[in-house]
């Protein structure tokens, strides 16, 4: 029987309603078809903004994770996960398991256990490319102004090549040096129950197909036409997009200019440190691209499908008074990279170095507890999700500018000295004892010696929680340890391999897609584990 997994198995979409915010879904019944769901540019934004929805809502069965609806609520839930399957991220306690799998690298044997991580990942991607898809395909019969129409299409190409872009960093190597391994399946036209599942392709396939949806929405959307909100796509988050993804590729001068121009944005400056410690839980703070304005009416019963009841380990850290998975689980900064943050560094601030109070001096240690991600509203569990920031953008620009071909030192080190004025004022001093090189220690706990060490640092500081650590650990072709002496992690992965290009850091393909797609077979198309 030809069909394709889950996520991609409906010919129509299902409006639930007219309200903006309803989510695009696909439904094999009852469905209103996609013809006429996007016959004109009103209800062809209701459709994009349901999908921008998915990308913040906590969510189970509509991805095929049943119970682990507390531990899949979107983008933020994916950085977390691949943080953990790092160095710098510890998971002080298992609590009721939610992460702590991905955290101890027990993922890879659950691939046939439809709940599990590779689920919730592969199906969530799909369903932004699936409705994406119908998006894009009516752009010659939607009715409207033309920029109406080249907008909502340009937004849904930038959401096809994020998911894309997503799904190749969790499920395979990094790009370069394994362009001819296997992608992920391709899809680009709106799928049926008919449709038959693809093959994986190639690496290079993929990221070809993500370029030429960036460089068609960049073309799409104006550069003088601000989003109506920080939740949707505009023309300088597609190019924060493709720095990203230029980064990867290590194409090094075009993430200069992309990285560059995203910084530009109308209103964007990097956030005072001041701000940077209220919770990380505004898409207001003035340094945010992009982001997901998060309501107590979207956050699921009891709040615990969201990203800060994971984080916020309470108002004080010696006595915890909170509620939260975060209390019960906490969420920890790696000691060696703590240690090596500088005492006039203020982003220190940002975790907790201590004990627990003297009357409870024999409980758990809570040293190093996180305290950058708080609650915006600890009654409902909410806080806003940062998805994209200026300050990812200039070290995107600065490590570039290191790596490119005719290295640029000055400036990598201009932009570190923009970024360390608002962070700390001892690094200028720093700063200009460090050489010029681009090199970097492949042992992850060792000191910056040079330029593009120090723009490698400065980046697990300032997006640690935010950008996922396992992404950089994989492009860089570096492993970590965990077991090191006086290591704070609980799970030291002293047995598993965490060298270098690990079988360990590309997630395995889920099972239903190889029951499901006849394109892909299990016994050569399976990620290794």
């Amino acid at each position: 029987m030809k069909k394709i997994l889950f996520v991609l198995a409906s010919a129509v979409i299902l409006l639930v309603s007219s309200c903006a915010e309803d989510m695009l879904d696909t439904a094999p019944t009852s469905s209103v078809s996609g013809t006429t769901l996007l016959s004109n540019t009103d209800n062809a934004q209701v459709a994009l903004e349901g999908t921008y929805k998915i990308l913040y809502t906590p969510n189970d069965e509509w991805l095929g994770t049943e119970f682990n609806v507390q531990q899949n609520f979107g983008i933020v839930s994916h950085n977390i996960v691949a943080d953990l399957m790092g160095e710098d991220f510890v998971q002080n306690e298992m609590g009721n398991g939610w992460f702590w799998f991905d955290y101890i690298y027990d993922v890879h044997r659950r691939f046939a256990s439809n709940g599990w991580r590779c689920y919730g990942i592969w199906n969530f991607y799909y369903k932004v490319i699936s409705n994406a898809n119908y998006i894009i395909a009516s752009e010659a019969t939607m009715q409207g102004p033309e920029t109406e129409v080249k907008r909502i299409v340009g937004e849904a190409l930038a959401l096809r090549a994020y998911a894309y872009y997503y799904l190749t960093l969790f499920f395979q190597q990094t790009y370069v040096g394994n362009e001819t391994k296997p992608g992920v399946p391709l899809y680009t036209e709106p799928t049926t129950s008919s449709t038959e599942g693809k093959p994986r392709g190639t690496l290079a396939e993929v990221y070809t197909q993500i370029q030429l949806d960036l460089d068609k929405a960049a073309s799409y959307i104006s550069k003088d036409v601000p989003a109506t909100h920080k939740s949707h796509i505009d023309y300088f988050v597609v190019r924060a997009i493709q720095a990203k993804v230029y980064l990867t590729m290590e194409k090094f001068d075009e993430a200069i200019v992309a990285a560059a121009e995203a910084r530009t944005k109308p209103g964007v400056t990097l956030t005072p440190i001041a701000d940077l410690g209220k919770g990380f839980n505004d898409v207001n703070m003035s340094s945010v691209l992009w982001g997901g304005e998060v309501i107590a009416t979207e956050a699921i019963s009891g709040g615990w499908g969201t990203f800060f009841c994971h984080l916020d380990p309470g108002s004080t850290p010696a006595v915890i008074t909170a509620n939260g998975y975060g209390v019960r689980s906490r969420k920890c900064i790696d000691k060696s990279l703590y240690d090596r943050i500088a005492s006039s560094d203020q982003r220190k601030n940002l975790w907790w170095k201590g004990v627990v109070s003297p009357e409870a001096a024999s409980g758990p240690n809570k040293s190093y507890v996180q305290l950058k991600f708080k609650y915006k509203n600890v009654a409902d569990y909410t806080g806003d999700y940062i998805y994209l920031r200026a300050e990812e953008m200039l070290l995107i620009e600065a490590e570039a500018q290191c790596r490119k071909a005719a290295p640029d030192y000055a400036a990598a080190r201009a932009l570190l000295l923009e970024l360390g004025a608002v962070r700390d004022a001892g690094f200028a001093g720093r700063l200009a004892l460090l050489k010029d090189e681009n090199t970097y220690n492949t042992d992850t706990h060792a000191a910056a010696t040079n330029v593009l060490e120090e723009v490698l640092f400065q980046r697990r500081v300032e997006l640690w929680g935010e950008a996922g650590r396992l992404f950089d650990l994989k492009r860089l072709k570096l492993g970590f340890t965990r077991d090191y002496v006086g290591s704070n992690h609980p799970d030291k992965l002293a047995s598993k391999n965490t060298a270098a290009n690990s079988i360990l850091f590309a997630l395995p393909i889920p099972q239903q897609e190889f029951d499901g797609n006849p394109n892909m077979d299990i016994t050569s198309d399976q990620n290794p584990m």
